[in-house]
This record gives structure tokens, C-alpha cells and sequence, in this order.
């Protein structure tokens, strides 16, 4: 079969199963499975596909239509211009998640002492420390051994100086930082079973379940980063897109100022801040 038929049979494999962006999934299988650029597949379409490579990409579509999300298919997901490596153990990056690293960003001087809590992949404190001022130290927790074994592998992926540390939330820190970022599960136990099958199926459940509310995490982070802020230190946590005034307001009954809510792309509240 050449490589623009198998594509265009990974497509409809893939629509007629209902997955969301079959185009764009099934060309990413393609390039993935032959190691393909839009310029060799361009060039490549009309030549015959290995045999071999053709039953590794339709085993990859199949998956895919089982709503298999593609980031764990391919192993890897992108996340401000770097590839970073997933599984089951973590949440897949989000572009949206972009928003709380700029934000931190903008907040970092040269020699800040930055924490990031419920860190998943990784892909907040690699960033941090690839983009952020010379001189800072970058930690980062989890609670999930597995995860911190996925974070692990992303800092020495792209050689970025990230300490990691095994804790549920503070438990295990010490010492104070001028930053302190988190996107920690938000989402309401009850509305869990309501998301898309790549997400409530997949995804880790302990990376997603903010407990009744969805608002669980950012009481005890409120209350707890207190004691491990510096004076005027920051507090940057992504939210929901429904969480930016409930947030908001237990940041401040905690005693943070300058509490802000920060828009993604789309206009939605996505980040809170405030300085304590």
C-alpha cells in the first residue's frame, strides 16, 4: 500500500471510530511509525509502504480507535517547543499549561529558589530550568513514584537541573522559595465519568480528582505554601476554566495579595496567582 493510501485508510479507520482530530492523529502515527517529515511524506506519498511499518502503523490506528490517547500511542507529547516523554503515570502536557509556565516566568529572577508541586511529567520544572534566569534552583514533587520516574527521565532528556522529591504536597520540604508553581487535580470526582474517553479512561485518576468540588488541593496548598514562601514569594496555580472567582477567593481569606486571574488563548481563566 503506498503512504498516502495507509494514511488516508488510518483516517477513515479513525473518523469512522469517532476519535476527535482524525486527520492530524492519523499523519502523526504515520510520521511516527516511518519517521517521516511533512517533506519526506511529501515526497515519499506515492512510494510503497514497508510491510513491516504498514501492520506497526495499523496496530497504532486500532489502538488510537480504542481512544487510546496519541500521547501515550507515540510515548511522547509536545510542551513549549520540547518533546516530552509520557505514560500511564502521568498526565499528557497541555497547551494550556503554557500559561502557568509564562506567568512563572515573568515572576523568576536570578537566583530564585522555585517549587513546583504535583509535577507529573515534568514538564513544568524542565522548562523552568531550560528557560528561566541563570543561577535558580528548580525542585519538584509528586506523590507518584511513577511519575517522578517519568519526570526523571524528562530532565535528563533535555539536560535541565531539576531536583525531585517523593512527597504528598509539603510533607517532605524544607526551606523557603520565591516561587511556588502547582496544577494539581481539579477536577470534581462527579464529573470525571463525563470526560472524554482518552481522559477518564486513561489518564491517571489521581492526577485528574480535585474530590467534591474540584477545590480540595487548592485549600491545602493556600494554607500550606505559607509556610514555605518567602516574604513577597508567589503562589502560581492553574485552575479550571469555571475556578478562576472560587480560587481566587481562597487565596485571599488565606492571606495572599495581589491575587490576579491569568486568560489562556481561548479567554478562559486558566492561572491564579498571588504574592504573599
Amino acid at each position: 500500500m503506498k503512504f498516502r493510501e495507509l494514511l488516508t485508510e488510518g483516517k477513515n479507520k479513525l473518523e469512522a471510530a469517532g476519535c476527535p482530530e482524525a486527520p492530524a492523529d492519523a499523519r502523526a502515527l504515520l510520521f511516527h511509525v516511518f519517521h517521516l517529515t511533512l517533506g519526506s511524506y511529501a515526497a515519499r506519498s506515492e512510494d510503497e509502504a514497508p510491510k513491516e511499518g504498514e501492520e506497526s502503523y495499523l496496530a497504532a490506528i486500532n489502538e488510537r480507535m480504542s481512544r487510546r490517547p496519541l500521547g501515550y500511542i507515540i510515548g511522547e507529547a509536545p510542551f513549549y517547543g520540547r518533546d516530552f516523554y509520557v505514560n500511564e503515570d502521568v498526565l499528557i502536557p497541555r497547551f494550556d499549561t503554557e500559561v502557568l509556565v509564562f506567568e512563572a516566568l515573568s515572576l523568576m529572577h536570578e537566583g530564585d529558589r522555585v517549587l513546583d508541586l504535583c509535577t507529573g511529567s515534568g514538564c513544568i520544572p524542565v522548562t523552568l530550568a531550560l528557560e528561566g534566569p541563570a543561577g535558580c534552583r528548580i525542585d519538584a514533587l509528586d506523590i507518584s513514584k511513577g511519575a517522578l520516574a517519568v519526570a526523571e527521565k524528562n530532565a535528563a532528556r533535555h539536560r535541565a537541573a531539576v531536583n525531585f522529591i517523593l512527597s504528598d504536597l509539603f510533607e517532605n520540604i524544607s526551606g523557603r522559595y520565591a516561587i511556588i508553581t502547582a496544577n494539581p487535580p481539579y477536577i470534581p470526582s462527579g464529573v470525571i465519568g463525563t470526560l472524554m474517553p482518552e481522559v477518564r479512561d486513561h489518564e491517571p485518576r489521581i492526577a485528574l480528582d480535585g474530590a467534591s468540588d474540584g477545590l480540595c488541593f487548592y485549600v491545602r496548598i493556600a494554607a500550606e505554601a505559607k509556610d514555605h514562601l518567602e516574604a513577597g514569594g508567589h503562589l502560581v496555580m492553574e485552575i479550571g476554566y469555571d475556578q478562576g472567582e472560587a480560587v481566587s477567593r481562597i487565596l485571599r481569606e488565606a492571606g495572599y495579595h495581589d491575587v490576579r486571574v491569568v486568560k489562556d488563548l481561548a479567554g478562559l481563566d486558566r492561572v491564579v496567582c498571588g504574592a504573599f
